[in-house]
């Protein structure tokens, strides 16, 4: 309850700000005296360190002076050198044991004795020579014969005495070549007990370290034998190194707290004596001197606290009846009377406002309640754009049912709950097959929306194109128009022939295809122009592809190759492709679901930023000579010319079996047309030409015509004014044309750089057998 208050909380702050100001201050202080402390710790350090050093020091050399001694003794008297032995051993309690150890030789004696020390205090002799294994091939005594001035070697555990010892060996020279040794055996016991009795300040440790930066002892046990740490030895190894700090420590007690090392070099070794202490415990003493008056401090803070609690809650107290008014709100009444503010401060104007607050908030609960059901009926309609966008699109699969040449898989996948990416596909004409895939700027209901419109427009203007590139400009000129929100749309346009697996196809800014078959997978460079919708002038290049027997060709957008992972790399195209090449499927189907599981691998996790679309045409097979066209004709735009094709056209129907009436029609529309070509569309004289191309359907004649004169297109030709006799007519001409749009089934019109295209569909249901 203390701390629900306003005047609790002042008062915490209160005191939370002056205690940071306090502690702040204390830091600087302590900061600039810090530096003192530890130069002064150093050096009480390094004065303990090198007295340690000093008391190793002084053991060490009676353990040397011994060895030496004898060593110069017995080499001209070897007679009684067990004797030496014992009485040296006697004298000096730091010996473990002592050895005069001979080269094994006719003029040297014929023991090798070893006296040692029990744990009882008892001394035992053995005769080396008489070991199993001989000494004088055992390291030990090979490299203490060079030691001519005495050495220590490398520490060991003896098995036979349960502890760790370290040897000090001098040559036994005669005729100043070594004919033994001296080798005294020294525990390392007395070393611990040194270190046991260093008065070490609280928390810090000794060590002595050998030549080999192996520890010799320790003052914890279990590091007896281990290698140093690497920051140790490098300070170790610099002999003028006296300190060194280590950010953590090796020795486990320390508990990987910084520590200072101090370096005291032992005199007649290789070994240095090491003094750590935590760093934590050098400024221990300030520490604690720092916390007392930090504590009085906080004493008197606290003090200034409590008033500042008083006097604010007096101040404040008013603001007690409006919380629990506003309690009241929460639970959700709202008919109250508040008191009335005694002074126009702010605890008055806070009063003024909770009142006005409490009748606005009735009017807040009831639009809020409004813009509940608003959320809930979006959520209602957007699931219905969604089967409505989904529906503007095709089957997923598609399947050429006249031939079976050709297998198409479509799988699109939006981000959200709508999309802006799309795909589409319709025959044109019995032999034309469509295809497309877009990607609309933008996401959401504004992309669906173009996406939408993209997909009538595309549907409405094919049959007008006779070129990817052709459409896309139409398209590009429909989507330009009332594009006040600069919304684009990339797109990929081909058109398939049916008949020998030819596909041409152009690019408004879209992703290049993919070609797979049996060996491999490879993108398809191809010359692409502006998004839809940018620039109506822009123009698409066009490329050709003539697709074999089991190849596929994959349409995609960017959804699949800017596909992100958890690490925010993406896809790419050289996923893509190798998983397309090592798919061990290549039709349609397999290749789409395939690719876009891969996708989902790749991006788990990640979630899908944006939306997916894959579409799959397979080419199976070419079709047969039996459906091969029937007329394919390039002739001079000339009156001669014109009707021997017409002659060439009747024989050809004849062969086949047409019914004359619908030659009749045939031969009437193409002479018609081809003589308008020839007198209205010529642009030389010589060199224009007219493409003638028929071919015969099930039920139907299909005709295309191709001038490369002036424009003219017969659907824009006014109908005649037909008054009953057609003695009667004034004006003279188009009839004709007007016959052309009766005769013909279908008729469609459309002009590009190449000139006139003309597409003619004659029904012929009943197929007469060809007359011989």
């Amino acid at each position: 309850m203390l701390l629900r208050s306003i005047a609790s909380r002042l008062s915490l702050w209160v005191l939370a700000g002056s205690v940071s100001v306090l502690a702040v201050a204390g830091g600087v202080l302590f900061y600039r005296v810090s530096h003192q402390i530890l130069e002064q710790a150093h050096g009480e350090a390094l004065a303990m360190a090198s007295e340690a050093g000093n008391r190793i020091e002084q053991r060490l050399a009676r353990v040397a002076d011994t060895a030496q001694t004898l060593a110069a003794v017995i080499g001209p008297r070897p007679d009684d050198p067990a004797l030496m032995l014992r009485d040296a051993l006697a004298r000096n309690v730091d010996l473990s044991g002592l050895a005069a150890a001979f080269v094994p030789r006719a003029d040297n004696p014929s023991i090798s004795p070893f006296v040692s020390r029990g744990d009882n205090g008892s001394l035992d002799l053995r005769d080396l020579r008489k070991d199993d294994n001989p000494y004088w091939e055992k390291n030990w005594f090979l490299a203490g014969l060079s030691c001519s001035q005495g050495c220590w070697q490398r520490h060991f555990y003896s098995q036979s005495r349960k502890r760790e010892l370290i040897n000090y060996s001098v040559a036994i020279s005669r005729g100043g070549h070594p004919v033994g040794l001296i080798n005294a055996d020294v525990s390392l016991d007395w070393l611990s007990r040194i270190l046991l009795d260093l008065s070490k300040p609280a928390g810090a440790y000794a060590f002595v370290l050998d030549d080999n930066g192996t520890y010799l002892v320790h003052d914890n046990p279990l590091l007896v034998g281990q290698r140093g740490h690497a920051d140790l030895l490098q300070a170790a190894a610099q002999h003028q190194a006296s300190r060194v700090r280590l950010a953590i420590a090796q020795n486990p007690h320390a508990k990987g707290k910084p520590v200072w090392i101090y370096f005291s070099p032992i005199e007649g070794t290789r070994w240095r004596f090491g003094l750590a202490i935590p760093e934590a415990a050098i400024y221990a003493g300030a520490r604690q001197a720092f916390a007392r008056v930090l504590a009085l401090g906080l004493l008197a803070l606290l003090a200034l606290a409590v008033v500042t609690l008083a006097v604010t809650r007096r101040i404040l107290a008013p603001l007690g009846t409006l919380a629990s008014r506003a309690e009241e709100v929460a639970r959700g009444a709202l008919s109250f009377e508040l008191p009335p503010a005694r002074f126009p401060d702010e605890v008055g104007r806070l009063t003024h406002a909770f009142d006005r607050m409490r009748t606005e908030l009735a009017l807040h609960i009831a639009e809020l309640t409004r813009n509940a059901r608003e959320q809930q009926r979006l959520a209602s309609e957007l699931d219905i754009a969604h089967q409505i966008q989904t529906a503007l699109l095709p089957g997923e699969h598609y399947l050429d049912a006249h031939c079976e040449n050709f297998e198409l898989h479509a799988l699109l996948r939006p981000a959200r709950a709508v999309g802006g990416d799309l795909y589409s596909y319709f025959m044109l004409n019995e032999r034309r097959f469509c295809v497309m895939v877009g990607d609309v700027s933008d996401k959401g209901i504004p992309a669906a929306l173009f996406m939408a419109r993209t997909i009538t427009l595309a549907k409405a203007l094919a049959p007008r194109a006779r070129t990817p590139q052709q459409l896309l400009s139409m398209l590009n000129i429909e989507l330009c128009r009332n594009n006040d929100s600069c919304m684009f749309v990339s797109l990929l346009c081909g058109m398939l022939d049916t008949f020998t697996g030819e596909f041409v196809m152009a690019s408004a800014g879209h992703e290049p295809p993919v070609l797979s078959d049996g060996h491999g997978a490879q993108l398809i460079e191809l010359d692409t122009g502006a998004a839809l919708g940018l620039d109506e002038e822009a123009s698409y290049p066009s490329r050709t592809l003539r697709l074999q027997p089991g190849q596929t060709l994959l349409l995609y957008t960017d959804g699949i190759t800017e596909a992100m992972d958890t690490n925010h790399a993406m896809f790419g195209a050289e996923r893509m492709l190798a998983c397309l090449a090592r798919s061990p499927s290549h039709t349609a189907a397999d290749l789409a679901s395939g690719l876009l599981a891969e996708v989902d691998r790749f991006a788990e996790g990640a979630g899908q930023a944006d939306d997916i679309t894959v579409l799959a045409l397979s080419w199976h097979h070419a079709l047969d000579d039996r459906n091969a066209p029937m007329l394919d004709l390039t002739i001079n735009a000339s009156m001669d010319d014109v009707f021997e094709t017409l002659d060439r056209c009747d024989a050809s129907l004849h062969a086949q079996g047409v019914a004359p009436d619908v030659r009749d029609d045939i031969r009437l529309v193409l002479e018609e047309l081809m003589v308008n070509m020839v007198e209205h569309g010529r642009t030389r004289d010589t060199g224009d030409t007219i493409d003638l191309h028929m071919r015969l359907g099930d039920d139907a004649v299909l005709v295309e015509l191709h001038h490369n004169g002036h424009p003219f297109d017969p659907l824009q030709a006014p109908l005649p004014h037909l008054t009953g006799d057609l003695a009667d007519q004034e004006e003279v001409g188009g009839l004709g044309i007007h016959l052309v749009r009766a005769m013909a089934s279908e008729l469609s019109y459309s002009h590009d750089t190449d000139g006139n295209h003309l597409q003619l569909r004659f029904l012929h249901p009943a197929r007469t057998e060809p007359q011989p």
